[in-house]
């Protein structure tokens, strides 16, 4: 009796009589008689169920990779009474393996399959089962294996899914340990593949630096050496930068030059942290050409980047335009259009 039941008793007592637990007690005993007296009785019909069967192939020799295993059991679907069947699921512990021999379905191929008969594993399991027991079929209905005799390529590995890092963080780079495995399977099939690929990962609102476990992609006939990977997602957070760039002019005449009112401009921008060292003003250029002044009906100019960093965005520049003239320049002095 578990402590919890004896608590419970405890607790009736304090508020049932002596007499009222005596009836109690009746009619307990009188309940699971009658439940086990009902159970008997239904156990005495017929029922269907399914019984676990391992299944183990023997004899695979050293040189030979199986790249698609046999299931480890089957399930076996039996017809007898229920105190027959209670038995078996009693005793599924001692239900003995189906032995296969790695030889009986060779077929002499580099790369092949191997079926193995319902009916080899059914012979071996209806002398564990009783003489009145009725088997019905098993469960997967297709038995095989897949198997190799050392035919290999080293192939490079590919993470698949969907990384989304959060608000103020990009990821990186995405690297993979190990970066290639070997890959066994039929010749037709390694023919074909370029890349071990692994099974979809979906990671959201990354914000450091990230490692996942990836199976890789399973594909019948097909075996990999190791059959996972390390995904590493490399988080970097943004950060806010801002810089004095000069305004420009390009291609003007030698007795020509630009001057703008204010000769810099204040250029704001996001770029990842592991970037922020290397970004200086001669990376962006505020110019003008000497065609694009003659053009311009305004005595403003309009700001904008001639070229732009890899990495940097949301960029902002302050002011967004600006006064200018065309300076004509002879000698020393010089006088202004």
């Amino acid at each position: 009796m578990s402590r919890r039941v004896r608590q419970y008793l405890q607790a009736a007592r304090g508020f049932l009589s002596k007499e009222q637990r005596g009836r109690f007690g009746v009619f307990f005993l009188c309940l699971i008689i009658s439940a086990s007296f009902w159970l008997v009785t239904a156990l005495r019909d017929t029922f269907e169920s399914e019984i676990d069967v391992p299944l183990q192939l023997n004899g695979v020799p050293e040189t030979v990779r199986i790249t698609t295993p046999l299931p480890e059991v089957v399930h076996v679907a039996v017809r007898d009474k229920g105190t027959t069947l209670v038995g078996y699921h009693w005793r599924l512990r001692a239900m003995r393996p189906v032995m296969l021999d790695f030889q009986d379905y060779d077929n002499g191929a580099v790369s092949g399959r191997g079926q193995v008969p319902q009916g080899d594993v059914l012979r071996v399991v209806q002398h564990q089962l009783d003489g009145t027991t009725q088997v019905q079929g098993l469960r997967p209905d297709t038995l095989e294996f897949y198997f190799n005799r050392g035919l290999c390529y080293r192939l490079p590995v590919r993470p698949v899914g969907t990384f989304t890092p959060s608000a103020q963080s990009y990821i990186q780079s995405v690297s993979v340990s190990p970066d290639s495995v070997d890959v066994y399977a039929p010749a037709s099939v390694l023919d074909t593949m370029r890349y071990a690929y692994t099974q979809a990962l979906s990671v959201k609102d990354l914000g450091r630096t990230t490692t996942r476990t990836a199976r890789l992609m399973p594909i019948r006939g097909v075996k990999y050496e190791p059959d996972e990977v390390s995904v590493t997602l490399n988080v970097d957070f943004y950060a806010e930068k801002t810089i004095k760039v000069p305004v420009i002019g390009l291609n003007f005449p030698p007795d020509r030059r630009l001057r703008t009112f204010p000769s810099h401009a204040s250029i704001t921008f996001r770029v990842g942290s592991a970037q922020l060292k290397d970004i200086s003003a001669e990376n962006f250029v505020l110019a003008f050409t000497y065609e694009e002044l003659m053009q311009n009906a305004s005595d403003k100019l309009a700001l904008h980047l001639k070229s732009l960093p890899a990495g940097v965005s949301n960029v902002r520049i302050t002011p967004q335009e600006v006064d200018y003239l065309i300076e004509q320049t002879d000698g020393e002095g010089g006088n202004a259009e």
